[in-house]
């Protein structure tokens, strides 16, 4: 169970693109031991439908980095003291949509404002504040959480070494803008979606299932899903149905995604992964990337769909071009943009390198 704590109660947290929010609940999970100078400390920051647990401990129990954390794993609880933060905005802990405005006694809904990564960081950094931890070994995050970690070290670049940013470019493709948009839209254009407002009735469950079904063929590849169903039918079933088991596959997910994920949320948080631009609040890209300290580790997949290798070596040059020194790595996987979750052989060794500068 996350633990929580409620800051930002008597200074209001100043949004980007305007707009405060207060107080702040954020939900937060430690693992690993503090050492006695607090130099071991590592921030990792989750992806987009994350949350604030990438492990657990029961056995039952399965969280999103299960397999890479741990005694002498990639991110080795023996060495290091892992922080990592439900984002604000999100729906698992961390004041978002659906928590109550108390203003008005009611959640959110719509008037929940637009945030962005840089607002996200900001909330990251008054918890490390709390936590009494005075410098970070390292920030750490796969797709949005690469994001995250780059604006750690733009925002930050005194308090950071070290930055691995896992299948993340510096900004999102017109292309992958474009899913989002058609994502968003399956949500609005729902009967029960009320404009955002509709915490006291049905919540809009139908284009919830249908953006998350189009979300997961941008994490995928056309060689899995081959792989894993082909054209493979279903024995029972209707023409207009699940028909073929690779639709059966996007429809459970989909289904599975309603148990723990909300609506507003995931409106928000895509867009704030469609805005992010690391030089929001500077005259340009130079004076933002410039001002990054920490040894950036960038890593990428062949057969990401989503955040493509155009897009990554694009952020490589653009890092290198404003005096940042970049470790970059490049492999296929056939897991494609989500290998950084579960291709544990091909990243441990790059995660490893880049915790250890």
């Amino acid at each position: 169970m996350a633990q929580s704590v409620t800051l930002f109660e008597d200074t209001p947290l100043e949004l980007v693109l305007g707009g405060m929010l207060s107080p702040i609940n954020i939900a937060y999970q430690t693992y690993g031991t503090l050492n006695a100078d607090k130099s071991n400390a590592v921030l990792l920051c989750h992806a987009l439908t994350g949350d604030a647990e990438p492990y657990y401990a029961a056995p039952a129990d399965k969280g999103w980095w299960q397999d890479f954390i741990g005694s002498g794993l990639a991110f080795d609880t023996d060495k290091y003291f892992f922080i990592c933060s439900n984002v604000l905005g999100g729906c698992k802990g961390t004041t978002g949509p659906a928590s109550i405005n108390p203003m008005t006694n009611q959640p959110y809904g719509s008037q929940f404002p637009v945030i962005t990564v840089q607002d996200i960081v900001r909330v990251q950094k008054a918890l490390i504040d709390y936590l009494e931890i005075p410098h970070l070994k390292a920030v750490v995050g796969g797709s949005f959480g690469g994001m995250q970690a780059t604006q750690w070290a733009i925002y930050y670049p005194d308090f950071v070494d070290n930055i691995v940013n896992l299948c993340s470019s510096l900004t999102l493709s017109a292309e992958a803008i474009g899913f989002n948009h058609v994502m968003r839209q399956a949500i609005i254009n729902d009967p029960n979606f009320n404009g955002g407002d509709y915490y006291q009735g049905m919540a809009p469950d139908n284009g919830l299932k249908i953006a998350r079904m189009l979300g997961m063929l941008t994490y995928r590849t056309d060689i899995q899903l081959a792989k894993a169903f082909g054209r493979e039918t279903k024995q029972h079933t209707e023409v207009w149905g699940d028909y073929f088991q690779v639709e059966s596959y996007l429809s459970y997910q989909g289904i599975k995604f309603l148990d723990r994920f909300d609506a507003n949320s995931y409106l928000r948080l895509l867009r704030a992964l469609d805005l992010y631009d690391p030089t929001l609040g500077f005259e340009n890209e130079q004076a933002a990337l410039s001002r990054i300290k920490a040894n950036y580790t960038l890593v990428g997949v062949t057969s990401d769909q989503l955040f493509k290798q155009v897009d990554l070596h694009k952020s490589k040059q653009q890092l290198e071009n404003s005096g940042v020194p970049v470790d970059f790595y490049e492999f296929h996987s056939n897991f494609g943009h989500d290998a950084f979750l579960v291709d544990y052989a091909f990243f441990e060794e790059m995660i490893k390198k880049g915790l250890a500068k």
